[in-house]
């Protein structure tokens, strides 16, 4: 008896299977709300006036009248004891000269000293009798400069000229395929024994 020893050969064939890994992407709209900046100045009216100035000077009644401030009160009585001293030097010019005159004549001089001192006595004498100033008041009258700055009223708006949507995407669409189950092939032969 003769055997034939037959192969049978199996083929086990797995198919692979295929996923995906499928990544949306995300559309992001903004449209940022326009911003309108307004500048309102209201009207401004502003007046810088300085007041009037009046002023009246009573130097030359109050010295009439005796009531002087004490700096006029020394520059009169200065100006008094300067003439005083001026009379009393042309007294006693006058007296030394006509001293001179009689020694130069040979005449009695009591006489004549007498006569000149009566005169002396009934010189010029001062009667204050008038109860109102003779002098004026000096008045000056200043009027002062008035400003006036007025301001118009003004509005300002600023818009943005342009007010563009942005768009962004995110993250960014992608397919990644990959083998779930990879392809394979087994091939085997079995002996068929006959």
């Amino acid at each position: 008896m003769i055997f034939v020893q037959l192969m049978r050969i199996n083929i086990n064939e797995q198919r692979a299977q295929i996923g995906l890994n499928i990544t949306r992407s995300n559309l992001v709209l903004n449209q940022p709300s326009p911003e309108i900046q307004i500048s309102d100045q209201p009207t401004q009216l502003q007046i810088n006036a300085e007041q009037p100035t009046f002023t009246v000077n009573t130097d030359a009644i109050r010295r009439e009248i005796g009531l002087s401030t004490s700096r006029q009160f020394a520059q009169d009585f200065a100006h008094a004891g300067r003439q005083a001293a001026m009379q009393g030097i042309a007294r006693r010019a006058s007296e030394g000269d006509t001293m001179a005159r009689l020694q130069v004549q040979g005449t009695d001089a009591f006489p004549i000293i007498s006569r000149n001192a009566q005169m002396a006595r009934l010189g010029p004498v001062d009667f204050n009798v008038g109860l109102m100033p003779t002098s004026s008041p000096v008045m000056t009258w200043h009027v002062n400069q008035i400003d006036i700055n007025f301001t118009r009223h003004s509005l300002q708006v600023d818009a943005p000229a342009t007010n563009l949507a942005q768009v962004s995407l995110s993250p960014q669409h992608a397919v990644n395929a990959y083998f779930e189950v990879p392809p394979q092939m087994n091939i085997s032969a079995v002996p068929l024994y006959v």
